[in-house]
Protein backbone atom coordinates (compact mmCIF):
# COMPACT_ATOMS: atom_id res chain seq x y z
CA UNK A 1 0.00 0.00 0.00
CA UNK A 2 1.01 3.49 -0.94
CA UNK A 3 2.19 5.97 1.68
CA UNK A 4 -0.22 8.39 0.32
CA UNK A 5 -3.06 5.74 0.75
CA UNK A 6 -1.99 5.11 4.18
CA UNK A 7 -2.38 8.41 5.24
CA UNK A 8 -5.96 8.83 3.54
CA UNK A 9 -6.68 5.95 5.63
CA UNK A 10 -5.29 7.44 9.16
CA UNK A 11 -6.98 10.74 8.39
CA UNK A 12 -10.49 8.94 8.05
CA UNK A 13 -9.92 6.77 11.50
CA UNK A 14 -9.00 10.36 12.96
CA UNK A 15 -12.17 12.17 11.73
CA UNK A 16 -14.41 8.74 13.09
CA UNK A 17 -12.23 8.85 16.61
CA UNK A 18 -13.75 12.87 17.00
CA UNK A 19 -16.94 11.54 16.21
CA UNK A 20 -16.47 9.23 19.14
CA UNK A 21 -15.13 11.49 21.34
CA UNK A 22 -17.92 14.38 20.68
CA UNK A 23 -20.48 11.76 21.16
CA UNK A 24 -19.12 9.91 24.25
CA UNK A 25 -16.64 12.85 25.29
CA UNK A 26 -14.09 10.28 27.57
CA UNK A 27 -11.12 11.83 28.59
CA UNK A 28 -9.15 8.90 26.46
CA UNK A 29 -11.00 9.29 23.33
CA UNK A 30 -9.35 13.05 23.62
CA UNK A 31 -5.87 12.12 23.40
CA UNK A 32 -6.77 9.04 20.86
CA UNK A 33 -8.23 11.43 18.39
CA UNK A 34 -5.72 14.04 18.55
CA UNK A 35 -3.13 10.83 19.14
CA UNK A 36 -4.40 9.46 15.03
CA UNK A 37 -4.63 13.32 14.07
CA UNK A 38 -0.88 13.72 14.84
CA UNK A 39 -0.03 10.18 13.35
CA UNK A 40 -1.98 11.29 9.83
CA UNK A 41 0.25 14.52 9.98
CA UNK A 42 3.24 12.42 10.52
CA UNK A 43 2.58 10.11 7.69
CA UNK A 44 1.79 13.08 5.77
CA UNK A 45 4.76 15.35 6.66
CA UNK A 46 6.76 11.99 5.79
CA UNK A 47 5.13 11.91 2.10
CA UNK A 48 6.74 15.69 2.12
CA UNK A 49 10.01 14.42 3.19
CA UNK A 50 10.15 11.52 0.42
CA UNK A 51 9.05 13.74 -2.55
CA UNK A 52 11.27 16.56 -1.94
CA UNK A 53 14.22 13.74 -1.82
CA UNK A 54 13.21 11.95 -4.92
CA UNK A 55 12.67 15.96 -6.67
CA UNK A 56 15.77 17.03 -5.28
CA UNK A 57 13.79 20.57 -4.54
CA UNK A 58 11.30 21.30 -2.40
CA UNK A 59 7.70 20.03 -2.89
CA UNK A 60 5.87 22.82 -4.24
CA UNK A 61 6.85 23.10 -8.34
CA UNK A 62 3.58 21.37 -8.73
CA UNK A 63 -0.39 21.33 -7.53
CA UNK A 64 0.48 17.78 -6.49
CA UNK A 65 3.44 18.66 -4.80
CA UNK A 66 1.93 21.94 -3.36
CA UNK A 67 -1.78 20.07 -2.40
CA UNK A 68 0.42 17.26 -0.21
CA UNK A 69 1.98 20.22 1.43
CA UNK A 70 -1.18 22.19 2.25
CA UNK A 71 -2.82 19.41 3.45
CA UNK A 72 0.21 18.64 5.69
CA UNK A 73 0.36 22.47 6.66
CA UNK A 74 -3.61 22.06 7.81
CA UNK A 75 -3.31 19.15 10.12
CA UNK A 76 -0.58 21.12 11.95
CA UNK A 77 -2.23 24.44 11.79
CA UNK A 78 -5.46 22.67 13.44
CA UNK A 79 -3.33 20.84 15.73
CA UNK A 80 -1.80 23.63 17.32
CA UNK A 81 -4.87 25.05 17.85
CA UNK A 82 -6.35 21.68 19.08
CA UNK A 83 -3.98 22.10 22.04
CA UNK A 84 -5.06 25.67 22.70
CA UNK A 85 -8.45 26.01 22.49
CA UNK A 86 -9.58 22.04 22.77
CA UNK A 87 -11.99 22.31 19.71
CA UNK A 88 -12.81 18.88 19.76
CA UNK A 89 -15.88 18.23 16.97
CA UNK A 90 -13.94 20.56 15.08
CA UNK A 91 -11.26 18.00 14.39
CA UNK A 92 -13.48 15.89 12.77
CA UNK A 93 -14.04 18.39 9.79
CA UNK A 94 -10.50 19.27 9.77
CA UNK A 95 -9.59 15.85 9.62
CA UNK A 96 -12.19 15.70 6.52
CA UNK A 97 -10.28 18.81 4.88
CA UNK A 98 -7.03 17.54 5.06
CA UNK A 99 -8.34 14.33 3.45
CA UNK A 100 -9.47 15.43 0.93
CA UNK A 101 -6.85 17.75 0.01
CA UNK A 102 -4.89 14.73 -0.08
CA UNK A 103 -7.78 13.19 -2.13
CA UNK A 104 -7.42 15.79 -4.43
CA UNK A 105 -3.40 15.32 -4.78
CA UNK A 106 -4.07 11.74 -6.32
CA UNK A 107 -6.38 13.02 -9.31
CA UNK A 108 -3.37 15.18 -10.29
CA UNK A 109 -0.10 14.30 -12.02
CA UNK A 110 2.52 13.13 -9.96
CA UNK A 111 5.50 12.72 -12.75
CA UNK A 112 8.45 14.81 -11.10
CA UNK A 113 9.98 17.07 -13.77
CA UNK A 114 12.87 19.30 -13.90
CA UNK A 115 12.02 22.84 -12.44
CA UNK A 116 12.90 26.04 -14.40
CA UNK A 117 15.54 28.33 -12.94
CA UNK A 118 13.51 30.70 -11.68
CA UNK A 119 11.81 28.15 -8.64
CA UNK A 120 15.73 27.50 -7.92
CA UNK A 121 15.84 29.81 -5.35
CA UNK A 122 15.21 29.80 -1.34
CA UNK A 123 12.83 32.39 -1.62
CA UNK A 124 10.34 29.40 -3.02
CA UNK A 125 10.47 28.23 -0.22
CA UNK A 126 9.78 31.04 2.52
CA UNK A 127 6.91 32.02 -0.11
CA UNK A 128 5.24 28.90 -0.58
CA UNK A 129 5.71 27.91 3.39
CA UNK A 130 4.11 31.24 4.29
CA UNK A 131 1.16 31.02 1.53
CA UNK A 132 0.46 27.69 2.73
CA UNK A 133 0.73 27.99 6.65
CA UNK A 134 -1.83 30.91 5.86
CA UNK A 135 -4.25 28.79 3.83
CA UNK A 136 -4.25 26.12 6.42
CA UNK A 137 -5.65 28.62 9.09
CA UNK A 138 -8.20 30.17 6.78
CA UNK A 139 -9.07 26.25 5.95
CA UNK A 140 -9.75 25.53 9.71
CA UNK A 141 -11.76 29.17 9.99
CA UNK A 142 -13.59 28.00 7.30
CA UNK A 143 -14.58 24.55 9.53
CA UNK A 144 -15.28 27.08 12.52
CA UNK A 145 -17.68 28.83 10.55
CA UNK A 146 -19.50 26.13 9.16
CA UNK A 147 -20.04 24.62 12.36
CA UNK A 148 -21.31 28.15 14.00
CA UNK A 149 -23.68 28.27 11.27
CA UNK A 150 -24.70 24.62 11.32
CA UNK A 151 -25.23 24.68 14.93
CA UNK A 152 -26.11 28.03 16.03
CA UNK A 153 -29.93 27.54 15.02
CA UNK A 154 -30.30 24.44 17.61
CA UNK A 155 -28.91 25.98 20.21
CA UNK A 156 -32.28 27.15 22.63
CA UNK A 157 -33.31 30.62 22.73
CA UNK A 158 -31.71 32.51 25.82
CA UNK A 159 -28.90 29.73 25.99
CA UNK A 160 -27.46 30.82 22.95
CA UNK A 161 -24.67 32.79 24.65
CA UNK A 162 -23.60 29.72 26.61
CA UNK A 163 -24.28 27.62 23.26
CA UNK A 164 -26.09 24.57 25.35
CA UNK A 165 -28.85 22.51 24.73
CA UNK A 166 -30.39 20.80 27.38
CA UNK A 167 -27.79 21.71 30.26
CA UNK A 168 -25.11 19.90 27.44
CA UNK A 169 -22.48 22.23 25.60
CA UNK A 170 -23.19 22.15 21.98
CA UNK A 171 -20.74 25.33 21.43
CA UNK A 172 -17.55 26.23 23.26
CA UNK A 173 -18.27 30.08 25.07
CA UNK A 174 -17.28 32.80 21.95
CA UNK A 175 -17.35 30.01 19.73
CA UNK A 176 -17.77 32.42 17.12
CA UNK A 177 -14.62 34.67 17.95
CA UNK A 178 -12.55 31.35 17.64
CA UNK A 179 -12.71 32.06 13.72
CA UNK A 180 -11.40 35.54 14.05
CA UNK A 181 -8.58 34.51 16.29
CA UNK A 182 -7.24 31.66 13.50
CA UNK A 183 -8.00 34.13 10.80
CA UNK A 184 -5.48 36.76 12.76
CA UNK A 185 -3.11 34.16 12.71
CA UNK A 186 -3.36 32.96 9.04
CA UNK A 187 -2.90 36.51 8.00
CA UNK A 188 0.57 37.17 8.70
CA UNK A 189 1.51 34.25 7.46
CA UNK A 190 -0.65 35.40 4.21
CA UNK A 191 0.91 38.85 3.93
CA UNK A 192 4.33 37.81 4.43
CA UNK A 193 3.77 35.13 1.82
CA UNK A 194 3.11 38.37 -1.10
CA UNK A 195 5.79 39.88 0.40
CA UNK A 196 8.45 37.01 -0.11
CA UNK A 197 6.91 36.62 -3.68
CA UNK A 198 7.24 39.59 -4.53
CA UNK A 199 11.23 40.18 -3.67
CA UNK A 200 11.40 36.71 -5.25
CA UNK A 201 9.44 38.06 -8.64
CA UNK A 202 11.78 41.10 -8.77
CA UNK A 203 14.97 39.02 -8.14
CA UNK A 204 13.41 36.18 -10.97
CA UNK A 205 11.68 38.23 -13.65
CA UNK A 206 12.85 42.03 -12.57
CA UNK A 207 9.20 43.30 -11.58
CA UNK A 208 7.67 42.83 -8.18
CA UNK A 209 4.88 42.82 -9.01
CA UNK A 210 3.37 42.23 -12.89
CA UNK A 211 -0.24 41.81 -12.18
CA UNK A 212 -0.83 38.75 -13.94
CA UNK A 213 -3.80 36.70 -12.71
CA UNK A 214 -2.31 35.12 -9.49
CA UNK A 215 -1.32 38.14 -8.58
CA UNK A 216 -4.21 39.44 -8.92
CA UNK A 217 -6.46 36.93 -7.63
CA UNK A 218 -3.69 36.73 -4.47
CA UNK A 219 -4.03 40.23 -3.84
CA UNK A 220 -8.01 40.12 -3.89
CA UNK A 221 -7.99 37.53 -1.30
CA UNK A 222 -5.17 39.40 1.55
CA UNK A 223 -8.54 42.27 0.47
CA UNK A 224 -11.25 39.58 1.95
CA UNK A 225 -9.67 39.02 5.02
CA UNK A 226 -8.10 42.35 6.05
CA UNK A 227 -12.19 43.48 5.49
CA UNK A 228 -13.21 40.76 7.53
CA UNK A 229 -10.43 41.40 10.14
CA UNK A 230 -11.70 45.32 10.63
CA UNK A 231 -15.76 44.38 9.59
CA UNK A 232 -15.83 43.13 13.37
CA UNK A 233 -15.12 47.39 14.16
CA UNK A 234 -17.77 48.32 11.57
CA UNK A 235 -20.80 46.53 12.27
CA UNK A 236 -21.72 47.58 15.45
CA UNK A 237 -21.63 51.52 13.83
CA UNK A 238 -24.21 50.11 11.75
CA UNK A 239 -26.52 48.90 14.30
CA UNK A 240 -26.46 45.35 13.63
CA UNK A 241 -26.69 43.13 16.75
CA UNK A 242 -23.94 40.68 17.93
CA UNK A 243 -25.99 37.64 16.75
CA UNK A 244 -26.02 38.88 12.86
CA UNK A 245 -23.21 39.99 13.19
CA UNK A 246 -21.35 36.86 13.93
CA UNK A 247 -23.64 35.06 11.37
CA UNK A 248 -22.51 37.43 8.62
CA UNK A 249 -19.00 37.22 9.61
CA UNK A 250 -19.29 33.41 9.18
CA UNK A 251 -20.55 33.66 6.06
CA UNK A 252 -18.29 36.18 4.72
CA UNK A 253 -15.49 33.23 5.91
CA UNK A 254 -16.97 30.82 3.38
CA UNK A 255 -16.95 33.41 0.46
CA UNK A 256 -13.22 34.41 1.42
CA UNK A 257 -12.03 30.47 1.49
CA UNK A 258 -14.05 30.26 -1.77
CA UNK A 259 -11.59 33.10 -2.88
CA UNK A 260 -8.38 31.11 -1.53
CA UNK A 261 -9.71 27.81 -3.33
CA UNK A 262 -10.17 29.60 -6.92
CA UNK A 263 -6.67 31.64 -6.43
CA UNK A 264 -5.28 28.30 -5.32
CA UNK A 265 -6.43 25.89 -7.62
CA UNK A 266 -9.29 27.37 -10.03
CA UNK A 267 -6.79 29.71 -11.96
CA UNK A 268 -5.14 26.40 -13.48
CA UNK A 269 -7.92 25.51 -15.22
CA UNK A 270 -8.76 29.03 -17.11
CA UNK A 271 -7.27 29.52 -20.55
CA UNK A 272 -6.53 33.13 -19.67
CA UNK A 273 -3.97 32.45 -17.01
CA UNK A 274 -2.08 29.88 -18.88
CA UNK A 275 0.37 31.55 -19.41
CA UNK A 276 1.02 32.96 -15.62
CA UNK A 277 4.80 31.27 -14.75
CA UNK A 278 2.73 31.32 -11.94
CA UNK A 279 0.41 28.37 -12.77
CA UNK A 280 1.01 25.38 -12.12
CA UNK A 281 0.25 23.96 -15.19
CA UNK A 282 2.90 25.97 -17.10
CA UNK A 283 5.53 24.98 -15.23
Amino acid sequence: MSLINITLIVYVIAFVAYIVREIWRYTATKWVSLGLLILAFCFNLAMVAKRSIEAGHPPFSNLYESLIFYACCTAFVYIIFEFVYNFRVVGALASVLSMLILLYATLQDDTIRPIMPALKSNWMLVHVVTYMLGYAAFGISFVTSIIFLVVKPFAKKGKEDRGTEEGREILPRNFDKLSYKIVAFGFPFLTLGMITGAVWAKKAWGDYWSWDPKETWSLITWLAYLVYLHTPLVLPKMNINKSKAAVILAIWLLISFGIVNFTFMGLNYLPSAADSEHIYGSQ
